[in-house]
């Protein structure tokens, strides 16, 4: 009798060893985030820092570019957009649109909001991008700009991807961006239904309607990532946003939710004394395009940049550009107005919710029914063929703006190289709508002699702070062709050229709102390239743009192949940089 006990209580024992480290062997879901929006402090951290599956709060990002592309003046909330075949075979939740169908901008982006429409998300990502792929390469450089330092997107809707991870911190920012740069398009996120084909569908994200002061913004679950949420609420001139993830269901994570806000706003300021980054969006032609620069995929021409690595697994087609540079050329521009691997998805897998129309369940439970081109850009060079689709949509969506002023993140600022203004477009082209050809303008000559040529600034429309993109000079720079008559407001510019001596070239990483962040961006690039700028000056100068005073970070002294050839080796470090006549 007693042998059966004692061998019953080593049973027990070990039994309940195993537990815990099966548990401790299972991934790590759960990480919650409270930040201050008014002061960019932040009031609660747990694991906020941690890498975790975003799920459809990757949508966020989607809607990010669409409003950017909205926003420069090249997408209108009445286009329409077909729903390829591709976009059609998503994962649910879906709108379950056929191949050939079409949808509005402006339901389309309802739509992604409040069902989370995948096949949507999809057809909105090769609507601006021409693929899918394309326009991840533009989520992922979007991430980089904004400062979302451990964010790397492998599809534009959140479908399972071991590669697909973010951070809640990362998502604060993105949620912060939002608001910050489409003060009204962020107002979609309120939306409580959304009304399609005779069907209502409730926002997923109940928070709007049992909190209040909530405002949005989106709701997330897939089985690797659990129950995810952003929320942005107000309160007594009080303002946050939260962000959790794992939730081990809807209805837990909103509860989590609503503890932290609560407790956080004893805490929080009601003095707005954080400052968003000073960039602005305007309506209209390239010097309107928004801030954060394109890693286009190869130098090609004027001085187009190849894309690199954004995360530690690379998916082989950032890589392959890397075999098919060509040289760069070197122009003298103006000033102009400045601003500061798809995956299949499991078919078990959701990006959120399973969502029915107005009669459906509740929030708290998910789907468990296992359910879970754009114009092509030509080039003078060789086979250009898989970029093309990314350099159309690279500027389609605007080019990167110079950038002045901080990050609006205070807990953290992203390092001074991920701010650089963007380097010119691989080719300037004249955009149409997505079915109709693109306008292909010819390359200057490639030096030697180096072509100089002088562009005049298109005036901005002022709406925040003045932007301005350098691909915008290039591209007035070699205005031969006309644009489509459906775009007029993308002006070709003639201009004169000029030699300039060789000897005096200099490499611009950026433009900055201050000589000491153009010199921490100086040595931030010369600590990454040691061996590359061994001996290199580094010099700023100031300039003055659309009344603001901006400093320039540049490397001197280099001759025109050299120059060429540093800005090409720096790009493959993944910094920002192009060529110019020194002043």
């Amino acid at each position: 009798m007693f042998r059966r006990a004692f061998a019953f209580a080593l049973l027990c024992l070990a039994f309940s060893g195993a537990v815990p480290a099966r548990a401790a062997a299972a991934p790590q879901k759960h990480a919650a985030f409270v930040l201050d929006v008014n002061s960019g402090a932040v009031l609660h951290n747990d694991d906020g820092d941690a890498i975790r599956h975003p799920a459809s709060l990757t949508k966020m990002m989607t809607l990010y570019l669409t409003f950017e592309l909205i926003e420069s003046g090249r997408l209108k909330m009445s286009d329409m957009i077909t729903i390829s075949e591709r976009a059609a075979n998503a994962a649910p939740s879906k709108l379950d649109l056929k191949p050939g169908a079409q949808i509005s901008v402006a339901d389309s982006i309802k739509a992604v909001v409040t069902k989370s429409a995948n096949d949507i998300a999809v057809a909105l990502a090769e609507k601006i991008g021409g693929t899918e792929a394309n326009f991840v390469r533009l989520m992922n450089t979007r991430a980089r700009d904004l400062g979302m330092t451990k964010t790397h997107f492998e599809n534009p809707s959140g479908l399972p991807d071991d590669d697909h991870v973010s951070t809640a911190h990362d998502m604060a920012i993105l949620a912060l961006r939002l608001m910050d740069d489409f003060p009204v398009h962020y107002q979609v996120f309120s939306t409580r239904t959304f009304a399609y084909r005779g069907k209502s569908y409730r926002n997923h994200n109940t928070m709007l309607n049992t909190f209040q002061g909530v405002d949005g913004i989106k709701t997330g679950y897939t089985r690797a990532s659990g129950f995810n949420l952003v929320t942005s609420v107000h309160r007594g001139g009080r303002h946050l946003v939260g962000v959790v993830f794992g939730g081990s269901t809807a209805a837990a994570r909103n509860a989590e939710m609503r503890v932290l806000l609560t407790k956080a706003f004893t805490r929080a300021s009601t003095a707005k004394t954080r400052k968003p980054m000073l960039v602005a969006k305007l309506k209209g032609a390239p010097k309107a395009a928004p801030r954060p620069s394109l890693r286009t995929p190869k130098p090609t021409n004027v001085a187009a940049a190849e894309p690199e690595p954004l995360s530690a697994k690379p998916a082989p087609r950032f890589a392959e550009a890397k075999s098919r540079e060509t040289p760069i050329q070197i122009f003298k521009v103006k000033p102009v107005p400045m601003t500061a691997k798809p995956a299949a998805p499991d078919a078990g897998e959701t990006t959120d919710m399973q969502d029915t129309p107005q009669d459906s369940a509740p929030e708290s439970r998910p789907d468990t029914g296992e359910a879970p081109e754009t114009g092509v850009v030509q080039t003078a060079s060789a086979d250009h063929s898989d970029d093309a689709g990314f350099l159309a949509a690279a500027e389609r969506l605007g080019q990167r703006a110079e950038m002045l002023g901080t990050s609006g993140t205070a807990a953290r600022k992203p390092a001074p190289a991920a701010k650089p203004i963007a380097r010119p477009a691989a080719k300037p082209v004249a955009f149409a709508a997505a079915s109709t050809p693109v306008a292909e303008t010819e390359p200057a000559p490639a030096p030697p002699p180096v072509a100089i040529g002088d562009a005049q600034p298109s005036e901005p429309r002022q709406r925040g702070l003045p932007p301005s993109t350098l691909n915008a000079q290039a591209w007035a720079l070699t205005g031969r062709s006309q644009p489509p008559p459906a775009q007029p407001q993308y002006e070709q510019r003639q201009v004169t050229r000029v030699s300039a001596a060789a000897g005096a070239y200099e490499v611009q990483i950026g433009a900055y709102g201050s000589i000491a962040e153009a010199q921490r961006a100086l040595n931030s690039v010369q600590d990454r390239a040691k061996k590359l700028l061994a001996g290199v000056p580094s010099v700023t100068h100031p300039a003055t743009a659309n009344g603001r005073q901006i400093f320039r970070a540049r490397f001197a002294g280099f001759d025109a192949g050299r120059a060429a050839s540093t800005c090409t080796e720096l790009r493959r470090k993944g910094v920002d940089c192009f060529v110019m006549a020194g002043q």
